[in-house]
């Protein structure tokens, strides 16, 4: 594919930056300083692939949110979900857990206890989606879809989930806070048509060859899509595709976003000071806020 043929399909190519998370690395892509979000999109971590020896586990401990919602979504391995609304979730390859933090929510993210005894693989993408102005400040509240109820579409020998929002005629139990989709394609020798139905979007190549219009995208890379063109993956790897409606501008601090600096400044505060509310019976190891 020519290079102008590259540069209005795609705007932007973002490359992973390694960063530790807990008692492992992730690769980071948003924010990222040339583009901070994609849609409400504004967060997104690829975690793994990678092989945990026995006696290894994931451990996120307590920690605190405002202003978003985490969507967790794994492609192998599985994790336990804690938070301060009481939910406690396993959460398998395939399915989504979503947590909308609101005014302010706690979790913690774990290995399964089964897993921590032997060799187990984990392979996944760690997502925060900024809210609408108006429900920033909303209540926080937990939603999981089990991996059979995501919605799927066969284009030829091509697969695609909507694990989140609608996109492909698809519409996900989980529908998020703004306009938005979440799609997780699986290339055959089928190209698939990414819809435009969203404004602002992008593919993540995860896995094996990932190409868009014909031009192939590094692995672990993000790719942000012209608004004015309609693109086509093909190749024979997975991609995730995320897009929505851009929600304005969003500060991040941490893990607190938010359109108001002040109420960032107040969630430090309320860390610091532990009035955040807390995660039932996983909440004795805290992560301290930065510089503190």
């Amino acid at each position: 594919m020519s290079d102008d043929r590259e540069s209005r399909a795609v705007e932007l190519t973002i490359d992973p930056r390694e960063r530790s998370v807990g008692a492992g690395t992730v690769r980071r892509l948003l924010p990222f300083r040339a583009r901070r979000m994609v849609g409400p999109f504004t967060f997104l971590d690829i975690m793994g692939p990678e092989d945990l020896v026995a006696g290894r586990g994931m451990d996120v401990d307590a920690h605190p949110h405002i202003g978003l919602s985490t969507l967790t979504y794994l492609l192998a391995g599985r994790a336990v979900h804690r938070d301060s609304t009481g939910a406690v979730q396993t959460i398998d390859a395939g399915a989504v857990n979503w947590m909308t933090a609101g005014a302010g929510v706690t979790h913690t993210e774990r290995s399964h206890p089964d897993d921590r005894a032997v060799d187990h693989h984990m392979f996944g993408v760690q997502i925060w989606v900024a809210l609408p102005t108006g429900a920033e400040d909303g209540p926080s509240r937990f939603e999981h879809c089990p991996s059979g109820d995501v919605p799927t579409l066969a284009v030829g020998d091509s697969g695609i989930r909507v694990a989140a929002g609608s996109g492909w005629g698809l519409d996900a139990p989980i529908t998020g806070s703004s306009p938005l989709v979440m799609a997780q394609v699986d290339l055959g020798e089928t190209p698939v048509e990414v819809p435009a139905e969203h404004p602002e979007r992008a593919v993540l190549s995860l896995s094996g060859d990932v190409r868009i219009d014909g031009h192939s995208i590094d692995g672990g890379s993000l790719a942000v899509l012209d608004r004015n063109t309609r693109v086509r993956l093909s190749g024979a790897g997975t991609a995730l595709v995320i897009g929505g409606e851009p929600l304005g501008t969003r500060h991040i601090w941490w893990n607190f976003v938010h359109s108001d600096r002040d109420r960032i400044e107040q969630a430090k505060q309320e860390w610091i000071d532990q009035r955040f509310p807390t995660v039932p019976d996983d909440h004795e190891v805290y992560v301290p806020l930065p510089g503190n």
